[in-house]
């Protein structure tokens, strides 16, 4: 009974502590530390519409990373994946872009495809980062924040840099 009473007075002393390390935790040493990607190995996007699909793959070369745009068509019984667009641009600034887009947060997403929704986009992505991180994300009608931020951004730097 002397040892249960013990314990009872020594809860305040251990809640103070549990919750002192979770608030350091939280505005200490890990505070400001977020996930960030600081390279880039390897990353594709396929995105597929009621009317055909896109493939996008990034090749990463040093300082230089060459984005490339195919498009699905459809012959001879089987898809084909044809060259629509490539650039070149500065691997930082990829880097750049694929952080201020939150990709690393991707991992694990699964859009659900909304019910009552009959048609829509799907996609499915996939990039090695930081030498091995994986990040795995797919959809239907249904994306993970920064997703339509990213496509765009793509679309923009294949305009500006086309070399196909």
């Amino acid at each position: 009974m002397k040892k249960h009473m013990t314990i009872r007075k020594k809860m305040p002393l251990i809640l103070s502590v549990v919750v002192f390390v979770s608030l350091f935790g939280l505005f200490g040493c890990a505070a400001g530390q977020k996930k960030t990607v600081s390279s880039v190995e390897s990353m594709s996007l396929v995105r597929r519409g009621m009317r055909g699909g896109t493939e996008y793959k990034i090749e990463v070369d040093g300082e230089k990373t060459k984005i490339l745009r195919y498009r699905e068509v459809y012959a001879d019984g089987q898809i084909n994946l044809e060259p629509e667009a490539s650039a070149v641009v500065d691997t930082v600034e990829f880097v750049e872009l694929v952080n201020n887009c939150g990709v690393i947060r991707w991992d694990g997403f699964h859009g659900k495809h909304p019910k009552n929704v009959h048609d829509g986009e799907m996609f499915r992505f996939s990039a090695c980062v930081n030498g091995d991180k994986t990040i795995e994300a797919d959809g239907s009608a249904n994306f993970p924040k920064g997703y339509n931020d990213f496509v765009r951004a793509l679309d923009e730097m294949l305009a500006q840099h086309e070399s196909v």
